[in-house]
């Protein structure tokens, strides 16, 4: 394999990668010292030439190794450039460094955006409700602010995301909204709120935590997976919170409701903060949220078989512990869901120093 070959390969994968920090930028080879070397300003088109093909501008790297082979023959390496940029600015070549720049991301979906459209031209609509009742509207007005609540979440989620947004984007913004109705609501029951108030802590949930889903879908930009990994956290954290919390003699709703909202709020900081680490798929996610719901049945079943009609609080104790067994078995057993089926692999076109043709492979195996 030439060393133009190799030099495709490197920087095909390089640009697929975040930027290095400034202590590990890549540097061009060095020139050798020689009775033949270039002038030093030669040498300097030479590294502007390879910055700009390492960031991808292959018009101008092609340029500046032009202009060095032009004052400079004898140069060791431009030469070998000037045949890679050639091949990187073939269609083909273009086509594997788009190809190899999106591996790893989510791309933009037609879908994901319809979602999200849906869901925020129904959090308009709620939010128009709500804002009707704390101003005490007439029949006339709730239909009107509720319209245009709707008209507004639809028309905004359009307007914003003209660009395209991913599933991990418009998941992340849609289950803020979900999140903060549910913080809302459960606010108002853990502080015994009251009329005005209580729509009000519904109102400022659904729109703060939706404004917190769109900050994030933009300066963290979390695949469908992550998302879907801290709602399953919040979920069975404050479901299995609520089980345990069933057994005890308490009716305090303050308490209740306050414990939910501290273990939600564990559950979906917790995961949300592992997804970092462990790259998780929706698709893997759902299947051991299935686990969860089976692994309950499972548990309620058995307690309430060994027990019969006695068995009282036993029954959500065993639910809980079903939960947690089942989810902790779920995500065992689909350990490898997520492995790749088939091995990874790129071409791209070559053009060899003797003026040949051919293709270049690049894969994961």
């Amino acid at each position: 394999m030439t060393l133009a070959t190799l030099l495709l390969l490197a920087t095909v994968s390089a640009q697929s990668m975040e930027a290095p920090p400034p202590s590990e930028t890549v540097t061009a080879p060095p020139l050798m010292s020689s009775a033949d070397a270039c002038a030093p300003d030669v040498e300097a088109e030479y590294q502007a030439g390879f910055d700009a093909l390492v960031s991808g501008n292959d018009t101008k790297a092609m340029r500046l190794f032009e202009q060095v082979l032009a004052r400079c023959p004898q140069h060791p390496y431009a030469g070998e450039f000037v045949r890679l940029t050639q091949a990187r600015l073939q269609p083909g070549g273009r086509l594997a460094t788009a190809a190899a720049s999106t591996v790893g991301k989510e791309p933009r979906s037609n879908a994901a955006r319809a979602s999200l459209v849906v869901v925020q031209t129904l959090h308009g609509a709620a939010q128009g409700v709500l804002l009707c009742a704390i101003g005490d509207c007439s029949g006339q007005g709730y239909a009107a602010v509720s319209l245009l609540g709707a008209g507004a979440g639809a028309a905004s989620s359009l307007l914003l995301t003209r660009g395209g947004i991913t599933d991990g984007q418009a998941a992340v913004i849609n289950s803020g909204t979900v999140w903060g109705f549910w913080f809302g609501v459960a606010s108002l029951l853990a502080l015994d709120l009251n009329d005005n108030d209580a729509l009000g802590a519904a109102v400022l949930g659904g729109a703060g935590f939706t404004g917190v889903g769109v900050l994030l879908a933009h300066f963290v930009s979390p695949t469908s997976g992550q998302v879907s990994l801290a709602n399953s956290g919040g979920l069975w954290a404050g479901v299995v919170t609520a089980l345990f919390l069933g057994t005890a003699d308490s009716t305090d709703t303050r308490a209740f409701f306050g414990a939910e909202l501290g273990a939600t709020a564990a559950g979906i900081l917790s995961m949300a903060i592992l997804s970092k680490y462990v790259e998780v798929s929706r698709g893997r996610m759902l299947i051991i949220d299935a686990g969860g719901i089976l692994g309950g049945l499972v548990g309620a079943s058995a307690v309430y078989l060994t027990a019969g009609n006695d068995a009282g609080d036993a029954i959500l104790i065993g639910s809980g512990i079903g939960v947690l067994g089942g989810l902790a078995l779920t995500t065992y057993l689909t350990r490898n869901f997520d492995a790749p089926d088939a091995p990874q692999v790129t071409l791209a076109p070559l053009t060899t120093p003797q003026g040949g043709k051919g293709l270049s492979l690049a894969g994961r195996f």
